[in-house]
């Protein structure tokens, strides 16, 4: 009698599991990046990329010496009443280390989990909105693929709710917090304080506002001083604005916007457009910047065109200069990328870049410019098709009087040109 009970109720246990597992459908998926390749000088050794900028940002044809890997492993259920839920993380390994959450080790060379949330949609409550928590890259982030840049970069541990339906336009609202994690340890200036240092941004989007392709931003910024600058910025405010036209400006298939963007304190310099960076900023640092982003499409021909200029006043990071010591700069750059799709596989790349850096306060400015041809194989048609495989030949030049922004290894002789070779695989899938 007791076994036929316990047998009863393992299978009514078993049932209702089936039941359960049969209303949830479950998919999972891998998405990823790698770019990885060889970049040579005219005499035979190594070289590097080259820029005037001592962050990533560089027209990127023919000038990528690094290797990088991103798999992003995705699990994805969904309920039978709607409800999505999405589990993702973000492994990744580059040569050169970029990981902001826990680049610990002395060669930065082993994984990074840049990425780590869930995301649940379609609640009962509230449907349409994307709920998520964990660490996340915003999803209003923007990047230009020409010149490898991403001036939208919001990236940190928290929470929020996307495509909120306003009416007249759509919510996105987050928390983050973020600090690089070569200080994320250190101790505020005061000592009273407990915890430690960290960048806090609430984020607000309103996208699509009444329906015209125009999107508002406002970050708001907060942290507890570090202890090695006790005049850096405690707050800080930026702002931006994106219009997004019709195809390329109105006049021809592809895709185009422009950016406008201002941010003060903990929010300029380095951090305009981004958290976690503007720490070494003081507090009177002010910086703004104009964003054009386009690619147009014509037939057999793609063409990638991108160009922003940025200025910052009171700008001096990691000097712990007093508000009004710092520097005004003025940076801007322009570039065009034409992509031949000569036949089927087999196309030319061609790029062509110029940056210009001017320090008002110390009378430091000058340009450069570089040029690439790139044979390529494709495996489909068109800009973003990928894989591909590159070969390419890269000239650039520069002035001398910005000549200690290049790598020593191109001015250690007083030259002021280079010529580069190599070879690159990229895909995305």
């Amino acid at each position: 009698m007791k076994r036929s009970i316990l047998n009863k109720s393992i299978f009514l246990a078993l049932a209702c599991a089936a039941g359960s597992a049969s209303a949830v459908s479950t998919d999972f998926g891998m998405h990823g990046y790698i770019k990885s390749g060889l970049l040579i000088n005219s005499d035979g050794t190594r070289a590097e990329r080259i820029g005037l900028w001592s962050d990533t940002a560089k027209f990127r044809l023919g000038n990528e010496h690094n290797t990088k890997i991103e798999l992003l492993p995705t699990v994805t259920m969904t309920t039978d009443d709607g409800v999505i839920a999405r589990v993702r993380a973000n492994l990744t390994h580059e040569t050169t280390c970029t990981a902001d959450w826990n680049c610990v080790d002395s060669d930065g060379h082993e994984i990074q989990f840049r990425e780590g949330f869930v995301e649940l949609e379609n609640v009962a409550f509230a449907p349409g909105v994307v709920w998520w928590a964990g660490k996340r890259y915003s999803s209003s982030n923007a990047s230009n693929h020409q010149y490898d840049w991403e001036y939208i970069q919001y990236n940190g541990t928290g929470g929020g709710a996307d495509k909120i339906d306003l009416g007249f336009a759509r919510l996105d609202v987050g928390v983050y917090a973020f600090m690089p994690s070569d200080r994320n340890s250190e101790d505020p200036v005061d000592g009273t304080v407990q915890g430690y240092s960290d960048d806090f941004s609430l984020n607000v989007w309103l996208k699509d506002i009444g329906g015209i392709g125009l999107d508002l931003q406002a970050v708001g910024h907060t942290m507890e001083q570090h202890p090695w600058h006790s005049n850096a910025a405690e707050d800080g405010l930026g702002l931006t604005a994106i219009y997004n036209f019709n195809g390329f400006y109105n006049f021809a298939n592809g895709y185009s916007r422009a950016v406008l963007q201002y941010g003060e304190g903990l929010a300029a310099g380095d951090s305009l457009g981004k958290n976690g960076w503007g720490f070494a900023n003081s507090k009177g640092t002010k910086s703004w910047r104009g964003v054009l982003d386009g690619l147009a499409s014509f037939g057999n021909w793609d063409v990638s065109t991108f160009a922003f200029y940025q200025q910052d006043k009171d700008y001096k990071p990691w000097s712990n200069v007093v508000e009004g010591e710092g520097d005004d700069v003025n940076r801007w750059a322009v570039g065009v990328r034409p992509f031949h799709q000569i036949a089927q596989n087999f196309a030319m790349q061609y790029e062509v870049g110029y940056e210009y850096f001017d320090n008002t306060t110390t009378d430091q400015k000058g340009g450069l410019v570089k040029a690439t041809i790139a044979p390529t194989i494709t495996f489909e048609s068109g800009f973003w098709s990928r894989p591909q495989i590159r070969t390419f030949v890269t000239y650039a030049k520069w002035d001398d009087e910005v000549g200690d922004r290049i790598g020593s290894s191109y001015t250690r002789d007083g030259q002021t040109d280079t010529w580069n070779f190599g070879v690159q695989g990229e895909v995305w899938f």
